[in-house]
């Protein structure tokens, strides 16, 4: 596929990358590689362009000390840019800000396939990969490129973020790229991306979070209310997911007229980001993967506490408890 779009792309002047909104470390280093390839490989210019807010620490170190430039895509005059990719999501995901009336020419995503992307000329999409940022570097290894310190540790973190831990996957491929890539990062700035410090309302949502946590069975239910960024959300679903005798997490939060959240599993057994589209069905969109997920909800014209209690009542019947005592963390 990388063959087929530099040679899509060599009449093109400048090149807009687009990541999904409130970016994680796997779509901000997919977008890093893209960037490096096409600038490696074709010498054109690239943007990188992301909606919303990189609100977790860690990703703010990401962009720090790998020196990724990312510029907000509300405030980007699409017309400059006659060519257009889409990474670690799909058009009509609900997750990456496209002004009406610009098509998207690449996508390049290891989620879900969504039948719209069919209409994408050019398109890579593996629901069996691990993470997008081992599509992008096995790119690179098929066009013996060797990335630079930091477009490496980046596609490194991303590659290890979205598939070791917590409700993660993880394929032959994506260890294979880890391992072709780990020569050339940086282990002092990985080591300072993955512990950053934090702010002190890392430490209140936390609190807020555990105050607030229903656990139901082996469900542990929480809505954080208003929260200062969407990353809390996911980070608090993960951090939940720790305790013993939990075998699912589902964190809510708002930030205005718009919700997200955050399902965690660990199970197996049941593909978590089927499950999230079918409990936002008519409310927002979501998605993910075997065992984590995520989406966002349109509050626009809905009543917030409604579309909580209704998401809930749908989980706990798709997961099959039906004993409803709530207990307190």
């Amino acid at each position: 596929m990388i063959d087929r779009i530099l040679e899509d792309i060599k009449p093109k002047r400048k090149v807009l990358i687009l990541t999904h909104n409130n970016p994680d470390p796997d779509t901000i280093a997919a977008a890093t590689g893209m960037k490096y390839i096409l600038s490696s490989k074709l010498k054109k210019r690239c943007t990188i362009g992301f909606y919303g807010i990189v609100g977790r620490a860690e990703n703010r170190e990401l962009l720090r000390l790998c020196k990724i430039d990312m510029h907000s895509s509300s405030k980007l005059n699409f017309a400059r840019y006659d060519y257009l990719i889409v990474v670690d999501t799909q058009p009509k995901a609900g997750n990456v800000y496209i002004p009406e009336g610009f098509k998207v020419d690449v996508v390049i995503d290891h989620h879900n396939y969504r039948h719209t992307t069919s209409e994408i000329r050019l398109h890579d999409v593996r629901p069996n990969a691990g993470s997008t940022s081992t599509i992008i570097t096995e790119y690179m290894k098929r066009l013996n490129i060797i990335p630079d310190t930091d477009t490496a540790t980046a596609l490194y973190y991303g590659i290890k973020t979205d598939t070791v831990g917590s409700g993660r996957t993880n394929t032959c491929e994506d260890k294979a790229m880890m391992s072709y890539i780990f020569p050339y990062i940086s282990h002092k700035k990985l080591t300072k991306i993955e512990n950053p410090e934090v702010p002190r309302y890392y430490f209140k949502n936390l609190k807020k979070a555990v105050e607030c946590s229903e656990i139901i069975d082996n469900l542990i239910f929480c809505d954080l209310g208003e929260v200062r960024n969407a990353d809390l959300i996911a980070e608090t679903s993960d951090f939940l997911l720790r305790m013993r005798d939990i075998k699912w997490t589902f964190v809510v939060g708002k930030i205005d007229n718009c919700g997200f959240f955050s399902l965690r599993s660990k199970s197996t057994r049941t593909a978590v980001g089927r499950m999230a589209i079918s409990l936002v069905k008519g409310l927002g969109t979501g998605g993910g993967h075997m065992k984590s997920a995520g989406g966002q909800l349109n509050l626009a014209d809905k009543d917030y506490n409604f579309v909580i209690t209704t998401i809930k009542d749908r989980l706990l019947k798709k997961i099959g408890i039906k004993n409803t005592e709530i207990k307190k963390i």
